[in-house]
């Protein structure tokens, strides 16, 4: 067995998850649907919260991956935040019409959080809220840290604004939003 059969796995749960929930997919559907044995499953993870794991760190790295895309960018800080409000938006009218995918990471977040499997994702928004703090203050921002944080907040609002609007955004709304995002955050 190999890494890509891992990565199968991963992408199959990914699929089911979001279609069906987390504790609605089973590992049978998985295996079927990744087109591997259910035991190849357990070779891989030891248990269906540890395949949730894997399927978060595996969101998490992408989104880390974009990330550091934005922030290792010859831009200017201003406009490294305008394109993290874009990939956010980006992010969400491409889900749009996946709607159970919000609700499937809200649920495996929760369950990682019950069995004692969270701090990854702790970590990872510590990570995130730290590059945007750094741009913050090199900008010479006050209370950097805490901007950081109204940002990320700000920036998974969105996103919930996004799956719960019955249209695409459109564009001018998004420009000046993206715009008043900017200000606030330097500000």
């Amino acid at each position: 067995m190999t890494s890509t059969t891992r990565e199968a796995i991963i992408k199959a749960a990914i699929e089911l998850f979001s279609k069906q929930s987390y504790s609605k997919a089973s590992i049978e559907e998985i295996a079927s649907r990744a087109g591997v044995s259910k035991g190849a499953i357990f070779h891989y993870f030891n248990s269906k919260i540890d395949l949730a794991e894997a399927v978060m760190r595996n969101i998490l790295s992408t989104i880390e991956q974009k990330v550091d895309e934005i922030m290792l960018s010859s831009s200017d800080d201003r406009e490294k935040i305008r394109k993290l409000v874009d990939l956010t938006i980006e992010y969400a009218q491409m889900n749009k019409d996946k709607l159970s995918s919000l609700e499937f990471i809200s649920e495996i977040c929760k369950e990682l959080s019950k069995n004692n499997k969270y701090g990854f994702i702790e970590e990872f928004y510590k990570k995130i809220r730290t590059k945007i703090s750094n741009i913050l203050k090199k900008a010479g921002v006050l209370r950097d840290e805490l901007r950081a944080t109204l940002f990320m907040i700000t920036l998974n609002g969105l996103i919930n604004y996004t799956f719960f609007y019955p249209r695409p955004l459109e564009k001018r709304f998004v420009e000046e939003l993206r715009e008043e995002i900017v200000q606030v955050m330097f500000s």
